[in-house]
């Protein structure tokens, strides 16, 4: 039998060539000097030709399991009194409580007395997912994140966490322990100050450099939602300025904008509903209850500050009553601990609209109770409210005991777990959050959403010698290089926006930097004391007040 070769067709051998020709400029800018970013690829970071080549050969990895976590100590009753929570559930030891690991991946040992659970039948083979469900499942998982994205949270206020010299106990079921009362904070700058060294000052340079270049792209009202102008402002706080009607409009403040009912791609923020101030809640609004008086807080908006909605006139205290009237227990209540523990005293107890009597205390206890993996954002948000509550109980008591001493030992533990499980090569971390620890190097958008949420928890609650260790000074370097290495990239504006938060955080923790107009959200041992030896130089300058930020 003869064989004849198959005449090649003129569009086959188009298809060829265009084939060879994208192989060729793919090899060219692999190689290419000119065309190399100005600032250096983190290290372990692969080139992009060389990432698109190994992305059509690499086979979908079968799925991890999540590694141990952390779990919440439980309340523990001084010596002499009662359980403080009746025996409830809050008693439970943590080895018993898992801190919310899947079942199938982490085996427990039956209680004393108790007979063993029976066996789970094996569970089947299945078989590896094909190339459309791994596209299929990509796209809606992406989707998901979009609609998801949370809100932002910066912790801090004053006092902050206890400065602690001791390493946090790793071993889960250790007692909660009151912390010892401490001076409150005079609001004088006293944290241990950055490392005189050539790193440091670069480090300096590059988040000062990254953070003006984002400052100078506003958003505008006809293209942005108001739940991606709130990520803007969450960055750069009250001097947030945004343009009306488009690219080229006026510029306006963000947050006064807002609070007049100013619309955004056509919706808005707040409304008006009767004698109430409601923030709305949705696909381009809040995409979690309490989620925009959280961000009001963070950037240390004052609690008296007017807001006009349909001609009627409030104030963000008509907010902050409307968030407290709608807390419900076991429910998300991750933003509204933020916002609430930011404008409340401490102290305060308040009627909810179901009846039920709330504290922010109890606010804590009921967001210890909720899992960390799972929630949005990774659970990063949660940690980040549980961090803000304990700050401002500390400020205002001076010490912590109850649940704020449990969320206090819980939060401290999962910094370590951060910090020694989850960490990349390139100084990223995880980019399957808490769970465990992944890389995927060829998607950045990825990395910038899970280091920068988790890098802006870290900074805001760390204690002030951490926050110059090796591991988070390396994660900061990742995110300023990242985004000063394509400014002009579409980043999408969550992610971008809780990432440069986490920079203007280190930057005011580190060198006290805050920009004008802005409110200092850092004080006493969570801020870096002035340099005395600069203010000896220039005795002239010593008395004049810094410009303020956030």
């Amino acid at each position: 039998m003869t064989l004849h070769p198959r005449p090649t067709s003129t569009s086959g051998r188009r298809l060829a060539s265009l084939v060879v020709g994208c192989t060729a400029i793919l090899a060219a800018v692999a190689v290419s000097p000119m065309l190399k970013p100005t600032i250096a690829a983190p290290p372990g970071s692969k080139s992009p030709a060389k990432r698109f080549f190994e992305s059509l050969t690499k086979r979908p990895e079968p799925p991890k399991a999540f590694i141990p976590a952390p779990t919440p100590p439980p309340l523990v009753a001084e010596p002499g009194e009662p359980s403080p929570d009746g025996g409830s559930k809050n008693s439970k030891t943590a080895p018993e409580r898992l801190a919310s690991v899947p079942p199938a991946t982490v085996g427990t040992r039956p209680a004393p007395g108790k007979a063993a659970p029976a066996k789970a039948a094996p569970a089947k083979t299945s078989r590896p997912p094909s190339w459309q469900e791994m596209v299929a499942f990509t796209g809606s998982l992406r989707a998901s994140a979009e609609r998801v994205a949370s809100a932002a949270i910066d912790p801090a206020y004053a006092p902050k966490l206890p400065v602690r010299t001791a390493a946090p106990s790793r071993t889960a079921a250790r007692p909660a322990r009151a912390v010892p009362p401490r001076t409150k904070s005079t609001g004088m700058a006293s944290g241990a100050q950055p490392p005189q060294t050539r790193r440091f000052q670069q480090l300096r340079a590059l988040v000062a450099q990254t953070l003006d270049t984002y400052q100078r792209r506003p958003l505008n009202t006809a293209h942005h939602s108001p739940w991606e102008v709130m990520h803007g402002f969450i960055a750069f706080g009250i001097p947030t300025k945004i343009r009306v009607g488009g690219p080229g409009g006026d510029l306006v403040n963000s947050i006064g904008w807002m609070n007049m009912g100013g619309r955004c791609h056509g919706q808005v923020m707040l409304a008006a509903v009767d004698d109430r101030l409601v923030a709305m809640k949705g696909i381009g609004v809040q995409g979690h209850s309490a989620q925009y008086l959280a961000i009001l807080a963070q950037c240390r908006v004052a609690v008296n500050s007017p807001i006009t909605i349909q001609s009627k006139s409030f104030t963000v205290a008509d907010l902050v009553k409307e968030e407290q009237l709608s807390c419900k227990s076991n429910t998300e209540l991750t933003f509204a601990l933020i916002g609430l523990a930011h404008y409340l005293p401490s102290n305060s107890t308040w009627t909810a609209r179901d009846g039920k009597e709330w504290s922010l205390e109890k606010l804590v206890a009921e967001e210890l109770e909720q899992p960390i993996r799972g929630a949005p954002c990774g659970g990063t948000h949660r940690l980040y409210g549980l961090s803000y509550g304990c700050q401002r109980r500390l400020k205002a008591a001076g010490g912590l005991d109850g649940h704020y001493a449990r969320a206090d030992r819980f939060v401290r533990d999962y910094q370590q777990f951060t910090l020694t499980k989850l960490r990349n090569a390139d100084g990223s971390f995880s980019t399957e959050w808490f769970k465990y620890p992944a890389d995927r190097d060829d998607d950045i958008d990825r990395k910038i959403q899970t280091t920068g949420h988790i890098l802006e928890w870290l900074v805001s609650s760390v204690d002030q010698e951490l926050l110059y260790d090796s591991r988070i000074v390396a994660a900061t370097e990742f995110l300023a290089r990242s985004l000063a290495r394509e400014p002009s990239r579409e980043w999408k504006i969550g992610p971008m926006g809780h990432a440069l938060h986490a920079l203007t955080i280190y930057q005011e923790r580190a060198w006290g930097v805050v920009l004008p107009g802005s409110i200092a959200a850092y004080h006493g041992p969570m801020k870096a004391a002035p340099d005395t030896a600069r203010i000896a130089d220039a005795p002239e300058a010593a008395g004049k007040p810094k410009s303020s930020r956030r």
